[in-house]
């Protein structure tokens, strides 16, 4: 067909299948997809069934009114067509008020169908978009939110604001950058992929409950407020978690002159009783296979987990900054009693200048027997700054617990702190020197 176009002088284009030319219009934002219908006859409406529509940006209009007017009468166009995606994108020279009716559009694509659903703010956008239509849908599968505020489409439960996804039960993927997710409890049983992150705020003076037992990849980055509690995730298998000091998890209760710990009293240390331990964020990451760590200095949340520490059963691969040696090497050596499988360990050692004072023993923290076993810890990677009294009490301790020097690999001089995951190299047995007269960690600069 496409031969007998060239020949006959007709466009390409034109002479493609219906559904690849559905599919070129997919990917052009709306209002460029319906100018197609200016091309020929073949083109004029083909518009109106294409898969996916995108609202992106109002820069092809005069005014934010004349944008609004223009979906508005597309969609009544369109008809209820079902629809594979369906994309908001607010650009970051807009406002999130030029869009007044952007919940009634994210309720025309739930009611297409839509299994793909976006509702992004580009950095810089003025306000967030306020979602106050409920998600109610039997076919979403894959929520992408950025600078949204869920506060309003959540729902009273027992007089807590709830996001309950129940009314999804086929959403497999949530991702939320940059939202406000001010509420008591986030609960979804299908949910399998859930990403929280870029400054994402939580409440400040409570915590958040997160429930989604079939959760198999979690990430919780970079977000505000206080760290939400993790319920049961029996089927985990990556997390990365990443808590730094505009997270809310450090204690009021702390004397910053003595880093004396509150007692067990204290809520927002300890968290509530989740299946048995006293835990906020590590009971419920306990089956994960692939697992990072990472936290500035101050936040107190896995020390205090670790007081109550779970078993690891099914980790294998696992990368930690160097809160586990800030307070002494109580916290690394604490799980790595708990991980009995264990097979990389990846320790990130760069801000090791200006460690608060060691916390004072307040009875919690129970004395750790640092001669064990790791029967099945191949490979360690240490990476640092500068090679340090820290980093030489932990190569003492890997030691201890049998770990040959030939199995570790430590990198000196680093400069790029936490900027890869889970990518550690499948042969990472360095080779020593002949002349060494006893065996050391291979060092790298």
């Amino acid at each position: 067909m496409a031969d007998k176009a060239v020949a006959s002088g007709d466009d390409r284009i034109s002479a493609l299948p219906l559904d690849l030319r559905l599919r070129l219009l997919s990917l052009l934002p709306a209002d460029e997809a319906v100018r197609s219908s200016e091309l020929s006859r073949e083109w004029r409406g083909l518009w109106k069934k294409m898969p996916s529509l995108r609202l992106v940006g109002l820069e092809q209009f005069e005014t934010a009114e004349g944008f609004n007017e223009f979906v508005n009468h597309l969609i009544v166009l369109r008809g209820h067509l079902p629809l594979d995606k369906f994309e908001i994108q607010v650009r970051q020279s807009e406002a999130a008020v030029s869009y007044p009716y952007a919940n009634l559009w994210i309720q025309y694509a739930l009611i297409c169908k839509v299994p793909v659903l976006d509702v992004l703010c580009e950095a810089g956008v003025v306000d967030s978009i306020q979602l106050t239509v409920p998600l109610v849908s039997d076919h979403l599968t894959t929520l992408n939110l950025c600078e949204v505020d869920l506060e309003k489409c959540s729902a009273l439960v027992d007089s807590e604001l709830s996001l309950d996804f129940s009314s999804c039960p086929l959403l497999k993927s949530l991702s939320m950058q940059r939202c406000s997710i001010c509420v008591h409890k986030i609960s979804s049983k299908s949910l399998e992929q859930l990403r929280i992150t870029s400054y994402s705020s939580f409440n400040l003076r409570s915590r958040t409950w997160i429930s989604a037992p079939s959760l198999i990849s979690l990430e919780l980055s970079d977000f505000v407020g206080e760290a939400p509690i993790l319920e049961s995730m029996p089927f985990l298998q990556k997390a990365f978690i990443r808590l730094y000091v505009y997270d809310g998890s450090w204690c009021d209760a702390i004397n910053p002159k003595v880093q004396k710990c509150c007692n067990q009293s204290c809520e927002r240390c300890y968290g509530y009783p989740v299946g048995g331990y006293r835990s906020v964020l590590l009971n419920g990451l306990s089956n994960a296979i692939y697992l990072e760590l990472i936290a500035d200095l101050n936040v107190y949340v896995y020390r205090r987990d670790l007081t109550r520490c779970p078993i690891f059963g099914n980790l294998k691969t696992l990368l930690l900054n160097e809160w586990c040696v800030a307070h002494g090497l109580h916290g690394l050596v604490c799980i790595l009693q708990h991980s009995p499988i264990l097979e990389k360990l990846t320790l990130l050692f760069y801000n090791t200048k200006g460690l608060p004072i060691a916390i004072v023993d307040d009875g919690n923290h129970d004395p750790v027997e640092q001669t064990f076993a790791c029967a099945h810890l191949k490979v360690v990677n240490i990476k640092c700054q500068v090679m340090n009294d820290r980093v030489s009490k932990t190569l003492k301790l890997l030691s201890t617990c049998g770990i040959p020097p030939e199995h570790i690999r430590l990198k000196v001089n680093q400069s790029h702190p936490y900027s890869f995951s889970f990518d550690m190299p499948q042969d990472a047995t360095p080779s020593t020197s002949d002349h060494d007269a006893a065996p050391s960690p291979t060092t790298e600069d």
